[in-house]
Formats: structure tokens, C-alpha cells, sequence
């Protein structure tokens, strides 16, 4: 007596098949044709430096930047509400925009490294930003490149918060002394 054989499965036609009961359908393409589109295999991770670096701009970035401008912001403020009050003890509504201005005179230089703080923290902000989509796109420290991210598109709110902050107690400062 002989056995049957197994039946043989009939060719995939093509379009979605399941290739086995209770499995999720495939794609399967017409003989001869193979596969419709490429495998893409994802990116391989690679090191997570590239994130880790966006990460320590990114940071860089924000706080040195807002600790920088924030500093030198009180001062300058403080020094130049003094200047005000030496030239115009009964408010500064009775001075000149050219006397106004004349107020930032003496404490130019530490405007100047406010600015400073500023263009330095912008530029390490776009650069944490760029490299940390880098980073994600190429699986380069992907969580650390989402936090450069993020913290990169922060940085200018915390800049603004905290230099204005600053700036409003470095005035009240000046004022009182």
C-alpha cells in the first residue's frame, strides 16, 4: 500500500499571501518578477559618540551661553541704572535718547560679552540641532540625539528667561544702591 504524498502547496499568486495558517500576510510578487521594491535593511547601529557630542554642545550651548549673558547682563544693568541715577536723579523719563544711550557707555564692555554669550549660544544651538538629527537619522546615539534636540530648541526660551531675569534685578539692584 502506498502512502500519498503530502500535497504540494499550488504556486503563491501574487499580491498578499499568507504563508502559513495564522501568520500575517506577506507580499508575494508575480514568478519570475521578485521582489517589488528592495529590502531596505534599517541603518546598523553605530556608536552613540555622535549623539553623546550633540548632547554636550547642546548643553554647552544653553547653559554657558545663559550663564554668560545673564551675569554680565546684571552688571551692565546694575552699572548703567547707577550711571542714570548719577545723571538724572528724578527718573530717566526726563532724558534724551542720545543721554539714554550715553547710559550704556560705561558698561560697554560688559554688554559686549552679553552679546557674545548670545551669538556663542546660537551657534552651539544650531550646531546641536543639526548634529543631533544627525544623530537620530543614523541611529548614532538616537536618545541622546533627541535630547540634543530638544534642548537645543529650549535654549533660546531658558536664554530669554533667564537674561531677562537678570537684566529686570540687575536694574532694581542699581536703583536701591
Amino acid at each position: 500500500m502506498t502512502e500519498n504524498p503530502p500535497p504540494t502547496p499550488a504556486p503563491p499568486q501574487w499580491g498578499y499571501v499568507q504563508p502559513a495558517p495564522g501568520a500575517p500576510p506577506v507580499y508575494a510578487a508575480p514568478v519570475g518578477y521578485g521582489a517589488p521594491y528592495p529590502s531596505a535593511e534599517p541603518p546598523a547601529a553605530g556608536r552613540a559618540t555622535l549623539g553623546a557630542s550633540a548632547l554636550g554642545v547642546a548643553l554647552l550651548g544653553v547653559v554657558g551661553a545663559t550663564l554668560l549673558s545673564a551675569l554680565t547682563g546684571f552688571a551692565a544693568a546694575q552699572g548703567a541704572m547707577r550711571h542714570a541715577i548719577g545723571i538724572s536723579p528724578e527718573g530717566l523719563e526726563n532724558l534724551s535718547e542720545t543721554q539714554l544711550l550715553a547710559l550704556l557707555s560705561p558698561v560697554r564692555t560688559l554688554v559686549l560679552w552679553a552679546e557674545i554669550g548670545f551669538w556663542a549660544g546660537t551657534v552651539l544651538g544650531i550646531w546641536a540641532l543639526i548634529q543631533g538629527i544627525v544623530a537620530i537619522a543614523t541611529r548614532r546615539g538616537r536618545g541622546q540625539g533627541i535630547a540634543a534636540v530638544v534642548i537645543a530648541a529650549l535654549g533660546p526660551i531658558v536664554y530669554g528667561v533667564a537674561v531677562g531675569i537678570a537684566v529686570t534685578l540687575g536694574v532694581a539692584a542699581g536703583a536701591s544702591g
